[in-house]
């Protein structure tokens, strides 16, 4: 069993940002002047704790209870700046005590924003529509200094590449995006693939998705996590998408929590 001080100073927390999908659902607006609101309530929940892809405490659980704010407005259909404000609710982990026993630690409150500048390029081509995107981003440190934080409280600035597509029937969703933060924090890779299937008749509205997320972090981390999404336009106003991911690896470059679930459940306006 590791001792007193690892366990106390060697937790880093690999926060999942809702940094890979854009307002709103990857989907609106793509017209000039266009802007939408999304709010998405996300539960997380980890199995064990984790040194390198061994677990070091099994049952040390965390769970973590997250309100995320989003918006988005469009000068061109090109040119697109969104922001991101995620709100802790309730977190709760299981860390251990130096005894042999466990200890429970608390957080809430707002966490760090992130603003971007989303540069597209459409394309039409027989068939198939899609887009590349630019875009460079800024983390804005908002959270508490605590021992137990969900958010770093760091300032970050990353860039992301990312193209998609469409058909009738299938989309195509890909991006990899790069962190880098102020002081400690390790730098991040973040690569995403969206594979979606559309429900006929095509009135419906209504999308299935498989999503895979990877992340490593320069301290060894590694996390691949996948799942499936339901994502439905029911009127071209309201947009709503229910998601579930699961961790099936999981290797932690210092201690942390891992081997979890995240759940989704947005709700989009866009006018």
């Amino acid at each position: 069993m590791l001792g007193r001080n690892a366990a106390v100073f060697g937790v880093v927390f690999s926060v999942w940002i809702v940094s890979a999908d854009e307002p709103i659902m990857n989907m609106m607006p793509r017209w000039d002047n266009g802007w939408g609101l999304q709010m998405i309530n996300e539960y997380r929940h980890e199995d064990d704790l984790l040194l390198g892809s061994r677990t070091t405490y099994s049952g040390f659980t965390e769970d973590v209870h997250l309100l995320h704010f989003q918006g988005v407005y469009t000068w061109d259909r090109s040119i697109r700046l969104t922001y991101k404000i995620p709100y802790v609710l309730d977190a709760r982990r299981e860390m251990p005590d130096g005894w042999g026993g466990k200890r429970v630690e608390h957080d809430n409150g707002i966490g760090d924003a992130t603003l971007a500048l989303p540069l597209k390029k459409y394309f039409n081509l027989d068939g198939r529509s899609g887009s590349w995107s630019l875009k460079p981003m800024v983390r804005v440190p908002l959270a508490g200094d605590d021992d137990y934080e969900i958010y770093d409280s760091e300032w970050g600035g990353g860039l992301s590449l990312s193209y998609d597509f469409e058909t009738p029937r299938l989309a195509f969703l890909s991006s990899a995006s790069y962190w880098f933060h102020d002081n400690q924090m390790p730098s991040e890779i973040y690569l995403s693939l969206d594979l979606g299937y559309k429900f006929y008749p095509l009135e419906t509205n209504c999308q299935f998705l498989w999503e895979t997320d990877f992340l490593y972090k320069e301290n060894g981390t590694e996390t691949l996590m996948a799942g499936p999404a339901l994502y439905w336009n029911f009127n071209d106003i309201t947009h709503m998408r229910l998601e579930w991911k699961h961790d099936f690896y999981d290797r932690q470059g210092m201690l942390d929590h891992g081997n979890g679930d995240r759940f989704l459940l947005s709700l989009g306006l866009v006018f």
